[in-house]
């Protein structure tokens, strides 16, 4: 009788025009279509694809926040409804092996189109989709000594007029080392510029690149001068751009992205960061917005915007290297309260992604 229920399902569903199939297909959530796969060969075929892939992407609905720890990565889904509104549960564990004789934790550089490119120290890359639970180990770069001994920054992110997603190393000197994933192959692009501002928070962890309109972006000091400016290294031209700080800011930033704008997280005196400036209108001065921060804090990350009115992020209260907590910030007052996790470790980097069928095995589907 079951068979029976089930075949009668498929004729039913062949008899769909393709159009409508993939209508429906495309606003459902990761996990179900990874099962439908095994329904039929054309199924698979049509999930598969790169156009449907393009298409399940742009109506994405499932977000999640992503907890890194020392061997294991969390899926949270922050979005759900409890009576406490600041409590979550972690829904599932992504266990990544390592070698036993190299244990380092696991950091998270970026996390675009639903992939995330994470760091295992010193200098092993993975592309990662954890909807899917697809892994692709970025090869050794073969550039010079001095980009495993002296790198400034890290940035992953897609370019969609080439339709290629890249990695990105800079280093103290006039070269930036850039890893595509369509051609699986690295390159040495002039045209770096820059060093890192003069303030005690920059001896901390590497700065990661904010992915946005197709270029990287982070804050560094114009060489020999003192001012800091936005490098924006575009991932089609691989050329770099300058835009504007805030007129009225310090010195001491990180790049950030929230409610699809550029953002900037504002060192205070003291080394206590207070102010999340956010660029309204992409690459418009003018468009700087303050968020003041009065919970007292070394470093802000903002994640998203939480049911649409407050910021999660994480903060470190005492630059205890990763001890990360979660908040919620209202950008009224610019009151924090914790924002607990269940079930995750205490010291994580964190991220938010969108499930998508997005491969990190990019070459090989496009």
């Amino acid at each position: 009788m079951l068979a029976t229920l089930q075949l009668k399902k498929r004729e039913g569903m062949s008899n769909l025009p393709r159009e409508l199939i993939v209508d429906i297909l495309s606003r459902l959530p990761v996990k179900s279509l990874c099962r439908f796969k095994c329904v039929s060969k054309p199924w698979r075929t049509l999930i598969s694809h790169p156009d449907f892939v393009k298409t399940h992407l742009h109506r994405a609905q499932f977000k999640r926040l992503i907890l890194a720890s020392a061997d294991s990565l969390y899926s949270v889904d922050h979005e759900t409804s409890y009576e406490n509104d600041v409590v979550a549960v972690a829904l599932d564990n992504f266990p990544l092996d390592q070698n036993d004789d190299q244990f380092y934790p696991i950091a998270i550089i970026s996390s675009c189109n639903g992939l995330l490119c994470l760091n295992l120290q010193p200098d092993t890359f993975f592309v990662f989709n954890p909807a899917t639970h697809e892994s692709a180990r970025i090869p050794d770069a073969p550039t010079p000594y001095e980009f495993d001994h002296n790198i400034l920054a890290y940035g992953f992110g897609y370019a969609p007029s080439i339709d290629d997603y890249k990695l990105v190393k800079a280093v103290n000197a006039p070269l930036v080392a850039v890893f595509s994933l369509k051609t699986v192959a690295w390159k040495l692009v002039e045209g770096f510029h820059y060093e890192k501002p003069t303030t005690e928070v920059w001896e901390g962890p590497l700065p990661y690149g904010t992915h946005l309109n197709g270029a990287l972006h982070w804050v560094f000091k114009l060489r020999g001068g003192y001012e800091c400016v936005i490098a924006a290294f575009d991932l089609e031209t691989e050329t770099f751009r300058e835009m504007p700080v805030p007129a009225n800011s310090v010195s001491g930033f990180s790049t950030g992205f929230l409610k699809g704008c550029l953002c900037l997280m504002d060192l205070d005196f003291g080394l206590r960061r207070r102010d999340i400036w956010v660029m309204k209108e992409y690459g418009v001065e003018k468009s700087w917005t303050r968020i003041l921060v009065v919970d007292p804090c070394y470093v802000v990350k903002p994640l998203c915007l939480w049911k649409e009115s407050k910021i999660l992020m994480t903060i470190d209260r005492n630059d205890n290297q990763n001890q990360n907590e979660l908040v919620l910030c209202n950008p009224k007052d610019g009151t924090c309260k914790n924002f607990e996790v269940v079930g995750t470790p205490f010291s994580f980097y964190a991220d938010t992604y969108v499930e998508s069928l997005v491969s990190p095995k990019f070459s090989a589907i496009v």
